[in-house]
């Protein structure tokens, strides 16, 4: 016959494999002390991610600002093409919505019979 694994090991084996899968999980799974701190970093990152897709490119590019900015780019791990993504989405979304004159989408007038 095939042993059956006992209630611990099934119990540790689903905590292994849904802190694998969920890094909110895996950040309940730590200690307290380190679970705060996790939670602070995360919540950091993030913030900084948020901000990094609002602000624009400072115009000049010395100073206190722009060192914020690249800070910011920084712990957003914005590099290069990362950068302001949402800025730039909605830019080319407010040129989308202009209706197109030709094409899929485009506004047609079929222009009515009005003799009898």
């Amino acid at each position: 016959m095939a042993d059956t694994p006992s209630p611990k090991t099934v119990s540790q084996t689903t905590t292994a494999v849904i802190g694998g899968l969920s890094p909110l999980t895996a950040l309940l799974l730590l200690p307290q002390p380190y679970a705060m701190w996790a939670g602070i970093a995360c919540a950091v990152f993030a913030g900084a991610g948020l901000a990094a897709t609002q602000i624009t490119l400072p115009a000049n590019q010395s100073g206190k600002l722009w060192l914020a900015y690249r800070v910011i780019n920084f712990l957003a791990l914005n590099w290069k093409c990362a950068a302001n993504a949402a800025i730039a989405l909605r830019s080319s979304s407010a040129a989308a919505k202009a209706a197109p004159l030709v094409g899929p989408g485009s506004v047609v007038t079929i222009p009515q019979d009005s003799t009898k």
